[in-house]
């Protein structure tokens, strides 16, 4: 009875101990969340562009004109981005005289609506915005996004010898873990799961963005184009994303359109998202890749008090990576099944996941010999 007692106060100090040290490294990537978002990108964009990569490498390019080529499409789409903004934020400010005027004459339409009904509210017409201060956020905006497009060099680098690093990794596995091929295989699966949900995370927003989008440019709202592409980025924070950029849109539509108009959009908002999360994502995605909601609610409190604002868009992908890792590792496949993951499968049968993880490890084993020659 005592040594179990004894037994007992060990396993109950040794957790306290795992949840001291958890916290104290939680605050410790709270403090350098500045390093860390560049980190977390870098990884994520690897992930995303490992496939690009792969098929470049099957057509006969080399390690390096492969790396190259995924680098000059993120380069390309980041100055694309980049010029949108700016035309955005032109075209923006340029109308805010227009978006003035458009307002008074919604509130007058509005009062005199409600003044049908008998609802009077002398308020409502003297109601005046501060244009200055919505151009100083959209301003504060720009700042901080130009402040993140300053990093670009910093993640282009740190992307770029990630996917250097590639091909090299099945052969460092076995130097750590021995030549057992079931540790290989396991590694090479929980890389080709978690690139797998990134992939179609990521197509399925760009569906979203795109349809998002479309609809606003065939109704003539301004800004169309940036709030489908901030649609396809917003789209990583889960619940809130599309909402946060549905805002706006509805607002342009309400100004330029009037209420019916408003209401179109809202319709069509929730039809795209419908469609798009319920037919789109399942259709891309064979199996569950779906997360618990408390699950996605407390990793988005938890990544956004880490990382900052940049933390609600990596939550989920940083949530998925590390269940992942931690469900195909044994002494820890019990933490994913506690969080309501155990059902989570792989995209590919087991033995299809198996031959492409040893295709990669051929592919490393390869380039690590070239290298070595």
């Amino acid at each position: 009875m005592a040594d179990k007692m004894i037994y007992n106060h060990e396993a109950l100090l040794r957790y306290l101990l795992y949840g001291a040290l958890l916290l104290v490294i939680l605050i410790g990537m709270n403090q350098t969340a500045y390093l860390l978002n560049m980190i977390f990108i870098s990884l994520i964009l690897t992930m995303i562009g490992a496939p690009i990569y792969y098929s470049l490498k099957k057509r006969g390019f080399s390690d390096v004109g492969a790396v190259s080529s995924v680098m000059a499409i993120y380069g390309a789409t980041i100055l694309a981005f980049l010029l949108l903004i700016v035309y955005s934020l032109n075209v923006f400010i340029g109308n805010i005289g227009k978006y003035s005027e458009l307002f008074y004459e919604r509130i007058a339409d509005l009062y005199l609506f409600l003044s049908d009904f008998g609802i009077n509210l002398p308020s409502l017409a003297d109601f005046e915005p501060d244009w200055g201060s919505i151009s100083k956020y959209v301003l504060q905006f720009a700042g901080d996004t130009s402040s993140l497009m300053m990093n670009a060099f910093f993640i282009f680098v740190i992307t770029t010898f990630l996917f250097l690093e590639i091909p090299v990794m099945p052969k460092r596995i076995r130097k750590v873990f021995g030549n057992g091929e079931e540790t290989e295989s396991k590694y090479m699966e929980m890389c080709n799961s978690m690139i797998k949900w990134l992939v179609v995370k990521t197509k399925t927003n760009v569906v979203l963005g795109a349809a998002f989008g479309g609809m606003l440019y065939v109704l003539g709202i301004d800004l169309s184009i940036f709030l489908g592409v901030l649609a396809i980025i917003l789209s990583y924070i889960p619940y809130i994303g599309l909402l946060i950029v549905a805002v706006p849109a509805v607002v342009l539509a309400w100004l330029q359109l009037g209420i019916g108009g408003a209401v179109v959009v809202i319709i069509g908002i929730c039809i795209i998202n419908a469609v798009v999360e319920n037919i789109v994502f399942s259709k891309f995605a064979a199996n569950d890749f779906s997360m618990p909601p408390l699950l996605v609610i407390l990793s988005l409190v938890l990544w956004t008090w880490i990382l900052g604002p940049i933390g609600m868009m990596l939550s989920v992908p940083i949530t998925i990576m590390i269940l992942i890792a931690l469900k195909y590792n044994e002494n820890t496949s019990w933490i994913p099944t506690i969080l309501g993951m155990d059902d989570y499968k792989l995209d590919e049968s087991e033995d299809d996941a198996k031959d492409a993880g040893a295709k990669t490890a051929n592919a490393g084993e390869d380039v690590a010999g070239d290298k070595e020659q």
